[in-house]
Order: C-alpha cells, then structure tokens, then sequence
C-alpha cells in the first residue's frame, strides 16, 4: 500500500506531458519561433516555424495592412466615417467599447485593433469596405501574394473558426512586408492606451515600455493556439522581428519574447540555448519536484491554483491514512471526515477555477 501511495505521489509530481518544451530543452516554451534582423534578413532563431497554429488576434495586422493598401491606393481616407452595425457591437471577445448606430473614424478603428485588440473594430472595417465574406476574400489574396502559403484567414480578426491556420514562418513575411511599406503603422502600435465611449484600454502588449526598444506589433490568444505575438524592437540601427506562437501564458510568452530578443540583440542566442541545455545532476526524485516546480511557474493562474490544491488534496489524504494505522478506533470516523474536507475543497477549486477561466478569454 505504502508502495502504491509513494508512486501515485511522483506521478502527480511528474505531471502529465505537455506540447510545450520544457525550460531545459535548449527550445523556448512556445510552440513555434522565428526571429529575423529586419535590416539584414538574416534568421536569428527558428523554432518549429512551418508548424501550423491558430493565428488568434495578430489576424489583425493583415486587416490592418489591407486599409493602409486602401488609403495608400486613395480608396480610401483615415478620416472616413464608419457607422457601426448591431453585428460589429455584439462580436465577442475583446473589443473597444464600440455602440451600435455610433459614427467612428477609421483612424479610431485602427486604434482599436492595434491597442485593444478589438474584435469589434475589425468587424467594423470590414463591413465598410463591402462585408465580412468579401474581406477575408481580400486577405487571403493579400497572403498569397506575399508568399504566405501554409495560411488561410476565415475571420477578420482572428476569433476561432475551423481550418483558420498560419505559420510563424508566415507571420514573418507578412510583419516584415508590412513594416517595409508601413512602417509609420508603429504609431499605432506603439501607443499605449485608448478611451473609447468611457473605456479606457491598455495596449495588449505588455512589452511596451518594459522590453528595451519595444515598438510594437501585435498579441493574439485563442484557446487553439496559446498566446501569440508578432514583435519588434529597434536598438540602435538594428531592428529585429520575432514571431512567437503558443505560450502557454502571456507570462511565459512575454518572457520568452524578451528573453530572445535580448539574446538576438547580444548575438548570444547560441549561448543562450547552449546554457538552457545544461541539466545539473539530481536523483529522480529531486528531479521530478525540481520539474514541477518549474511547471506551475510556467502554468496559468488557474491551472497553478489547481495543482497546489491538488498536492495539498493528496498529503492530506496520506497524513489521514497513517493516523488510521496508528488507531483503528478513530478510523471511520477519520475516513469519513477527511473524504467530506476532500469534496468541500475540490468543489471550492472548481468554482475558483471557474471563475478565473470566465475571464482569460480577454487576456492577449
């Protein structure tokens, strides 16, 4: 028994196994990576990059790009006025404030899309210029002629939709083809905050302001893919691009972004995923903790909540069986009191749980 209690502890330790690299595998924990200085084209650090992802909200920079092609072609102006539709003010997800019957700029719409990822805004823009079917039509034109062969956009902004898949080898071309035609597109991106009917709204990227020389571009979560971002830096004359898919946070996904930026910038990436490759020496088990250890740092909220909760589930139930061995007198009473502890507290889990999920749709 005492056997059979000692290994479920390690498995639980262990953990299950996950599609994110481990800190430890000379990889960075997302799912797909490539980085590239702007100036020369040169590949700084590819990682898994014709893997195909949910895109999520960096859809957005192609909406984007295909206005400025419009404004640039005089189809069209930033100070347009674009009436807002019922289906605009009802899209899901996150969104600018934007209210039915309500006139806006494009100039504002673009605001929203770059700052608060703005579901709604997309929607809105596309509307304008002819309907959703007929934009998604023009975005898919646009990702093939700039060689963005392994993606296919069904949304104008990125929420799910089946068979909607890009790569970051794709997301690539199209950052660098859009800053090269568009690079004052970096005012909108770069701008911190917006007030929209009352709302005030906070750039989704988070590495403004925090990574060095952070100027944009875009982040993206839906559940499919993780949390994604096309981002670029400039330190002196050298600006580099990454594309980062599939962190398993906005945490783990900034941190990593910052992390190989840095590296690229240094030219240290070699270095730096020679010293992520070197595993001190332990024994299995101090192995397996040192893992877990490392994996709720890496685990959303919700999920780290989860796990200690359950560890603190398990010890409680092995303290509650060596005091049945030491009285057997007290052993049903002490069965039953700790399976009711047990319930009480895996429905209050639930419910935080609950609550906390509720919200992280809107986390980019």
């Amino acid at each position: 028994m005492r056997r059979v209690m000692f290994l479920l502890i390690v498995l639980c330790l262990i953990g299950p196994k996950t599609a994110f690299p481990a800190n430890h595998s000379g990889k960075l924990a997302v799912k797909a990576a490539l980085v590239a200085d702007y100036g020369t084209g040169k590949i700084l650090y590819s990682q898994d990059p014709d893997r195909r992802i949910a895109p999520a909200s960096v859809t957005k920079v192609m909406t984007m790009y295909l206005v400025f092609d419009m404004v640039a072609a005089g189809q069209a102006s930033f100070n347009d006025r674009v009436k807002v539709s019922r289906h605009a003010d009802t899209t899901g997800g996150s969104t600018m404030n934007l209210r039915a019957g309500e006139t806006v700029t494009l100039d504002e719409l673009m605001r929203g899309m770059a700052v608060a990822s703005g579901n709604d805004a997309a929607v809105a823009v596309a509307e304008h210029f002819g309907g959703v079917p007929a934009w998604v039509k023009r975005m898919n034109a646009k990702a093939r002629q700039l060689g963005m062969t392994n993606t296919t956009f069904k949304t104008p902004n990125g929420l799910p939709a089946p068979g909607q898949l890009t790569t970051a080898h794709d997301l690539m071309k199209l950052a660098v083809s859009y800053l090269h035609h568009y690079p004052q597109a970096l005012r909108y991106h770069s701008t911190t905050t917006i007030n929209h009917c009352g709302a005030v709204h906070a750039n989704t990227n988070h590495l403004l302001g925090v990574c060095e020389g952070m100027d944009g571009i875009k982040t993206g979560y839906v559940g499919a893919s993780g949390f994604n971002i096309i981002a670029t830096a400039k330190r002196g004359n050298t600006r580099i691009i990454a594309v980062v898919l599939g962190g398993r946070t906005s945490k783990v996904r900034n941190r990593e972004t910052e992390r190989v930026l840095d590296a690229s910038f240094d030219g240290s990436v070699n270095s730096m995923l020679a010293k992520a490759d070197v595993v001190p020496a332990k024994s299995s088990i101090k192995r397996s903790k040192s893992h877990h250890h490392s994996k709720k740092i890496r685990v959303a909220d919700v999920e780290r909540h989860g796990k200690i909760s359950a560890k603190r589930g398990a010890s409680a139930h092995i303290d509650g069986h060596k005091a049945s061995v030491k009285t057997s007198r007290h052993k049903a009473a002490k069965v039953q009191k700790t399976s009711s502890k047990k319930t009480s507290h895996t429905a209050s889990r639930s419910k935080t749980k609950h609550k906390k999920q509720t919200g992280a749709s809107s986390r980019k």
